[in-house]
């Protein structure tokens, strides 16, 4: 890293805006520099009472990619088409898919970035590898680079590098005019390419001078350490609310060192301190993909290209544009919300495009344009096409849809606009993206969006800027806190590229490379912050979790404050989040809902009280409330619908068999697993409908083996009949009514077996769940407790949890008599029971079930 200044003439504001305007070109490191260079000559020439025009005034990216754009205008053999940086690794992404064909890479996308920084670092830093220190990895790039240059020349295209490189011929050549005047704003990095590209404007520019500001202090920070990350956000904020009132015209900042990251915490967090007084700006986007109009036009895209070609879509895709709006039928939004929770409920597996449209016709406005969508999209130019015209009809689809909608405000007008402007982008993929069908159009617009960030416009009225290191670089504030300050972040550790070898990248100084590489940029980079405000404070966390963090080596220096004393007003000496003053914390115990109305029966399931022995709050939201999530969408391999297919066989199965002596004679002819077999199929017709036949059979065999093992278990118990199969059972207290559904009683010769079946793989930890006060898991518990009443001949003499999964068969459980499983234990030996008799057991249960019915129906 070279330092500008011995080489250039100095300017500083007054100077510059002495310059003619029509023959001066500043270029900047950033596009904050240049808004504010741009805000502070427009202000000199107002105090001066001048009427004059400015200088172009711009970032040197900007004017590299206007320069390469106008040499098409000069060169014979200029590219036919410039490509942008979405463009430029889509090209990357597919030569490497070439090149590594027989070989499989984890991520191709962050393969072809790291391909692009590669490149562009050999041409910024004039690398050359000699054939002693290259890599695999580096030899893997150079075919991948060769490939691309070809690909480049093959569709007559540029990229931002290649622009650059023609740029600095063209300059060198005196092909490309400048004006007489060049000056050079926050230039610090300064690499062999800037070096040649410097040069070339000294013999092509009258003059190029170097701008100092003369606004730029060199401050000295106060330190502040705070405990965590969160007491250091809040410590930032109290500061920044102190210091917007005691200055009511002054401008501040919070500068933060992961800001992307932070950005929601911090939000809240100023949300919470400045309470709505002071407005604040956030300069953090978000991918274009995430805000809700550009999610709503994607989710009916989707739907419009799935559903065009008759083949239907999962519901998950269709419900997303019945739950987008941003269409002309916004007002029918909620009908279309119910026709989503129904398809949930139902357990649709397709939508077809008969079954959609019905939908839809709630609203005959939005049928209309849903039809002239469709029929847009069936045109048959666009098949197979370009990005171009893709990008023609989608907006022609998303128009007859009626996007955005109306009533729309400020911040979903601008996503609009941004999103319009993302056609536009998408539009010019053209080179590089053709022969697309539908869903392969709309996969690279959805990745163009989520690669593409977008914020709304900062608010002007606000005085508070939050935002990163190398955004506020060549700002000017009054004040500036600098939080994050850690000795991991500044100086970063070294992320050289991989692709090309650290010993070239460490001789030619390259960014990121090295140790003292980062130190050398970081110490540069502080150096500039302390010079936009007066007053800086800069600040670290003591932990993060339970790891210890230090402070930068670059801070350890200053003398320490405390944070109260930066957030205090002089006004009334109170720290800035109390200036408004504290509420008491005031307290409401309120536990007790409306009772039942003893005329009005409320029904149910045993849901009721499991979760009122769970959580009774949850169980007056949920069942007196009727609050409910929306259900998940189904799938054809749903665990659910895998559970009731296997009890509905078991079900067949035991209402033929009747009882164990039936199997054994099954058995003995060998005709069980064709017995099986026509259970489960009988079962499949019913359950597994919506199957396809590949996915049916392996149900079916996956069925055919988990029941054999099933049935041998049962074959080796005591002699047993069954007496009840998937029996109802209505019990009810009070105003409560419950109907549950008990899988099966067996009659053995000392009592009664109750067996609940349990098709899921994770095992039952039954007793601790039994033996609580208040008991949960409690469908056994509650079958006893209601079945045997003391007087029945034959009393419940055991409780058995079948647990029948391809991965595990057990019967477990808990009983009074031998139930013939080896599992179930004995009362007597359950460490929860222990010296507690089976009768006074099923009592405790009774009176347990019965203070829950009684606590519900009371609120």
């Amino acid at each position: 890293m070279q330092d500008l200044l011995p080489f250039e003439d100095t300017i500083d504001l007054p100077s510059l805006a002495g310059l003619a305007p029509a023959q001066t070109l500043v270029l900047t490191v950033n596009n904050r520099l240049a808004r504010r260079l741009t805000l502070d000559l427009a202000a000199r020439l107002r105090a001066e009472r001048q009427v004059s025009e400015l200088p172009r005034i711009m970032p040197l990216s900007a004017w590299l990619a206007d320069a390469a754009q106008s040499l098409t205008f000069v060169l014979q053999d200029a590219p036919k088409f410039r490509l942008n940086t979405f463009a430029s690794q889509r090209l990357w992404v597919d030569v490497i898919e070439a090149e590594e064909a027989d070989r499989a890479l984890m991520d191709v996308n962050q393969t072809a970035r790291l391909a692009m920084d590669a490149d562009l670092l050999m041409d910024e830093w004039q690398l050359v590898v000699p054939g002693a220190a290259a890599t695999d990895e580096f030899s893997s790039f150079q075919r991948w680079r060769k490939r691309y240059h070809a690909r480049l020349a093959q569709l007559d295209a540029q990229d931002a590098n290649r622009g650059y490189a023609d740029v600095l011929e063209a300059l060198a050549t005196q092909r490309l005019t400048l004006p007489e005047n060049i000056v050079l704003a926050g230039f610090s990095d300064v690499s062999p390419r800037f070096e040649r590209l410097r040069a070339a404007m000294q013999v092509g520019a009258s003059r190029v001078h170097h701008f100092a500001d003369e606004q730029a202090l060199h401050s000295d920070p106060v330190r502040v350490e705070a405990a965590d990350p969160a007491d250091e956000w809040l410590a930032a904020a109290r500061w920044a609310r102190a210091r917007l009132s005691q200055q009511p015209e002054g401008r501040f900042a919070i500068v933060s060192s992961q800001l992307e990251a932070e950005a929601p915490f911090a939000r809240r967090v100023l949300q919470d301190t400045l309470g709505g007084q002071f407005a604040f700006n956030v300069a953090v986007g978000r991918a274009l993909q995430a805000w809700p109009a550009v999610q709503g036009a994607l989710a009916w895209l989707q739907a419009l290209d799935a559903l065009a070609d008759g083949a239907g879509c999962a519901p998950r895709l269709a419900g997303a544009a019945l739950l987008a709006a941003h269409h002309v039928g916004s007002s029918s939004v909620g009908a279309l919300a119910q026709a989503d929770a129904r398809w949930r409920r139902n357990g649709l597996l397709v939508v077809t495009e008969s079954v959609f449209a019905e939908t839809l016709a709630v609203d005959p406005v939005l049928a209309q344009g849903w039809s002239d969508a469709v029929r847009i999209w069936r045109e048959p130019h666009p098949r197979g096409e370009s990005a171009d015209v893709w990008a023609t009809v989608m907006r022609r689809a998303l128009s007859a849809l009626g996007f955005p909608g109306k009533g729309n405000d400020s911040v979903t007008f601008q996503v609009v606009g941004a999103f319009s402007e993302l056609l536009d982008t998408y539009a010019s993929l053209t080179p590089v993206a053709r022969g697309l069908s539908g869903r392969a159009a709309l996969a690279l617009l959805s990745q163009l969006a989520h690669d593409t960030p977008f914020q709304p416009q900062r608010d002007p009225g606000a005085r508070l800027d939050v935002l990163g290191m190398l955004e506020a670089e060549g700002g000017q504030w009054d004040g500036v806190w600098l939080l994050g300050l850690t000795d991991d972040v500044l100086p970063a550790s070294p992320r050289p590229n991989p692709l090309i070898p650290l010993v070239v990248l460490r001789q030619a100084g390259a960014p990121r490379a090295t140790p003292d590489r980062e130190r050398t940029w970081a110490q540069a980079m502080f150096a500039s912050l302390r010079g936009v405000a007066p007053e800086v404070v800069v600040s670290h966390a003591h932990l993060d979790g339970e790891r210890e963090l230090r402070a930068s080596p670059l801070i350890a220096s200053f003398g320490q404050a405390c944070a109260s004393t930066l957030g205090t007003t002089e006004a009334d000496g109170s720290h800035a989040i109390g200036v408004a003053g504290r509420v008491p914390l005031q307290t409401l115990h309120d536990e007790q809902g409306p009772p039942l109305a003893e005329d009005a029966v409320t029904t149910g399931g045993l849901d009721v009280l499991d979760t009122q022995a769970r959580n009774p709050m949850w169980a007056f939201v949920r069942h007196r409330l009727g609050g409910r999530a929306l259900q998940s969408y189904a799938e054809p391999a749903s665990v659910n619908v895998r559970g009731q297919f296997l009890h509905a066989a078991l079900e067949v199965a035991w209402r033929t068999l009747t009882g164990q002596d039936a199997l054994h004679a099954l058995v003995a002819r060998g005709a069980l697993d064709d017995f099986i077999g026509q259970c489960a199929a009988q079962a499949a017709s019913q359950w597994l409908e919506g199957y396809s036949p590949v996915l049916r059979d392996l149900e079916l065999a996956r069925a055919q083996q988990v029941l054999t093992r099933w049935f041998d278990v049962e074959a080796q118990r005591l002699p047993f009949e069954v007496g009840e199969v998937e029996s109802k059972i209505a019990w009810r207290r009070g105003p409560l009514s419950l109907t549950v559904r008990l899988d099966r009683l067996d009659l053995l010769e000392q009592g009664r077996v109750i067996v609940d079946y349990k098709t899921g793989s994770a095992g039952a930890s039954f007793e601790s769940d039994w033996a609580r006060v208040r008991p949960i898991n409690l469908q056994l518990p509650f079958y006893a407790a209601v079945i045997d009443k003391g007087d029945d001949a034959l009393p419940v003499g055991g409780l058995v949890l079948a647990q029948i999964h391809a991965r595990r068969i057990v019967a477990a459980g808990l009983s009074d008599i031998d139930t013939g499983f080896a599992e179930v234990k004995s009362v007597r030996d359950s460490k929860y029971f222990e010296g507690v008799a089976w009768g006074d057991l099923l009592v405790r249960w009774r009176h347990a079930i019965e203070t829950l019915a009684d606590e519900y129906a009371t609120g």
